[in-house]
């Protein structure tokens, strides 16, 4: 059941005396970071510039040092900052701040109070079992030998579902403790396996059957050899085609938590950092026989839409190869080509076509973990058991930055890709920063992702913080509804300006009541769409944007997926609320 609500109620909601969880929760707008919404097209770039010895350079640069370009056209400089979070002295980190009862948030500070937000995300569904077990021992050795206090570190989990094993924290016995527990995936690498089905062509009789064998006799046995041949190479193509679906489950699957987890850490300050570690990533499934042109697919557009939403929200993707050192067919010593008995298994050239095969997959999947980190601004770590060394450089980045933005010089909302370069004056620097993005009309959203915050509420999904709010429902009297009061960071909102003095904004709110065991009960969907005057916007600026929306429920126990989206940009934030509701005394 869906709601509209009009220019007068959303004025008389916000001119009204002030709701119970304005009176309880101060809302300050200097809690709020900055955020850039797509309205106003100003493109902001976090920019890493390493020396040449691969050293974070600090503070040693200024704003004439930088050249941007949009593609290959300079673009003018709107701000610049130098961001160093490193060297600070090492003091008593302060808890999060606490919640007043039966009030939710989805504020980044009420779990990360300060320091550069840093993911340990252990890819279960795209590495093999082995390999996790090694990610698994040196994310213990680091923890162990090199943790730094001040350092905000949450460890995600990639398997059948994005899991959170321990939110962000300064704890490291809490991160062992979350390491420890954890347990190997069965990935869908795994299963797959790795081995390439080799196709033979179809035989079949009619015209196409080839030259020497037009118009001679057929027997029944050969009748027969070539009915198998055919069957054969049904079920080769049904396993390719099989592998060929579970490749692209598993691409949808991991672009799908990488997108999750772009969501939950808009809303956070500064530059991001997820430190992926995944044995692979295709961006194509591989070709390796002709006939394999026929089940070819490419995700190269689904990465680069889930990278353009993980720059937007100023994260960058740090991939680490879990399988470490490798070699191949020809370099492992292991590897003679010879059975037991001595005698060779494949010829010189079906050796050197296997081992190029070995190359050009391990290439295609190394290319993708490649590309993610390029096109975030990351760097990608392959080929080295030294893990300890990724991840310190890794958050190195996280702590020394320079920042930069800058308004496009085309006015169109043409929805293609544009990309960006960055260039800094000085000898042997090396910069990373993001690729590009997609100059997106705000409000396309609407024809292809306006089921996005619903699908994010019912999936029980992390917190996503696009848009900031406090929310509150207290436990009705009698058989009253239960009234959910939002409390909306104005900050991380659009305002349209229709005139000198009136201002307007068009948010949805959402209310989903789910039963302890995840069975939704009841869902309110409510819109709020009015114009401002100047005092009631000024008002709103300062103490946030007040909204009630109200579900009749029986009495139970229910967890309340709560949420409100932009309708001008789509982004949106979503929390959970928990909520008891007792009998009603019989009198």
């Amino acid at each position: 059941m869906g709601k509209s609500i009009r220019a007068g109620v959303l004025v008389l909601s916000i001119c009204a005396s002030p709701l119970a969880v304005d009176a309880q929760v101060q809302q300050n707008s200097s809690d709020s970071s900055t955020v850039i919404r797509a309205t106003t097209r100003l493109v902001q770039v976090d920019v890493v510039v390493t020396d040449s010895s691969g050293r974070p350079l600090k503070d040693r640069l200024s704003e004439k040092d930088f050249s941007i370009f949009e593609d290959g056209k300079p673009q003018k400089l709107s701000f610049f900052s130098f961001q160093q979070l490193e060297g600070q002295e090492k003091r008593q980190i302060p808890q999060p701040p606490q919640l007043p009862p039966h009030v939710a948030t989805n504020r980044p500070e009420y779990q990360h109070p300060s320091g550069p937000p840093i993911i340990l995300l252990l890819d279960g569904i795209n590495t093999p079992a082995e390999n996790q077990m090694v990610v698994r021992q040196q994310m213990l050795t680091f923890l162990a030998d090199h943790f730094d206090p001040r350092m905000r570190i949450a460890v995600f989990l990639l398997g059948n579902e994005l899991k959170v094993l321990q939110d962000f924290t300064s704890d490291p016995a809490l991160l062992i403790a979350a390491m420890q527990k954890y347990r190997s995936q069965a990935s869908a690498a795994g299963r797959q396996g790795g081995t390439d089905v080799q196709l033979q062509p179809p035989s079949f009789d009619g015209p196409n059957l080839p030259p020497q064998a037009r118009g001679a006799a057929v027997g029944a046995g050969d009748s027969n050899s070539r009915s198998l041949m055919n069957i054969g190479y049904a079920l080769a193509r049904f396993e390719k085609e099989s592998n060929a679906n579970t490749m692209e489950m598993r691409i949808a699957h991991t672009a799908d938590a990488l997108a999750a987890i772009a969501r939950h850490l808009a809303g956070f300050p500064g530059r991001k950092v997820v430190i992926w570690f995944s044995a692979s990533f295709p961006l194509n499934l591989s070709v390796v026989d002709p006939q394999d042109f026929d089940v070819y697919r490419s995700y190269a557009d689904r990465l680069r839409a889930t990278t353009n939403l993980l720059s937007d929200a100023q994260i960058a993707i740090y991939p680490v190869d879990a399988r470490g050192l490798t070699g191949n067919l020809i370099s492992d010593p292991s590897e003679t080509g010879r059975d037991a008995n001595g005698r060779m298994q494949l010829t010189v050239d079906a050796h050197m076509n296997a081992n190029s095969k070995e190359i050009f997959e391990r290439f295609n999947k190394e290319e993708s973990l490649t590309k993610v980190a390029e096109e975030t601004g990351g760097r990608v770590f392959l080929n080295t058991n030294d893990f300890d060394r990724a991840i310190v450089e890794s958050i190195r980045d996280s702590s020394t930055f320079y920042q930069v933005g800058y308004y496009p010089s085309h006015k169109q909302w043409d929805g293609k890709f544009h990309t960006i370069k960055v260039k800094v004056a000085g000898s042997g620097l090396a910069v990373r920063h993001r690729r590009g993005y997609y100059a997106i009309d705000p409000e396309s959203w609407r024809r292809s992702g306006s089921g996005e915050m619903k699908a994010a509420l019912e999936r029980d999904s992390l917190a996503s913080t696009g848009v900031l709010f406090y929310a509150r429902a207290m436990p009705p009297s009698g058989n009253a509804d239960v009234k959910v009061e939002f409390l909306v960071d104005p900050h991380t909102i659009t305002f349209e300006t229709q005139s000198e003095n009136q201002h307007e904004c068009n948010l949805e709110f959402q209310v989903q009541a789910f039963t302890p065991d995840g069975k939704l009960v009841k869902a309110q969907v409510q819109q709020a769409e009015a114009p401002l005057k100047q005092d009631t916007y000024d008002r709103i600026q300062k103490s946030g944007l007040p909204m009630p929306v109200s579900i009749k429920l029986a009495p139970g126990q229910y967890l309340l997926h709560i949420g409100v989206r932009d309708n001008r940009t789509g982004q949106f934030g979503t929390s959970e609320l928990p909520l008891s509701i007792a009998e009603t005394p019989a009198h």
